[in-house]
């Protein structure tokens, strides 16, 4: 199932634009910065969540921020 796209103009730096046309080259220019926007999004949603949780309960345990840490890291 394929979203619908709407044009938008965008105004990034050049050196910015260079890299990713390195990477994804300018046939992918536009896929890119979507997945690019949809990983932010992600991250503000995740970052909403941890803070809506500490509102209600409190910083979260030292133990588990530990034990995600070690995650991410691959420990």
């Amino acid at each position: 199932m394929s979203e619908t796209t709407v044009k938008k103009s965008v105004t990034i730096r050049r050196s910015i634009a260079e890299q990713i046309e390195e990477r994804a080259g300018a046939g992918g220019f536009s896929s890119f910065i979507d997945a690019a926007a949809e990983h932010w999004l992600a991250l503000l949603k995740a970052q909403e969540i941890v803070e809506d949780y500490e509102e209600t309960n409190g910083p979260l345990p030292e133990e588990l921020l530990e034990e995600v840490s070690r995650t991410w890291h691959g420990e």
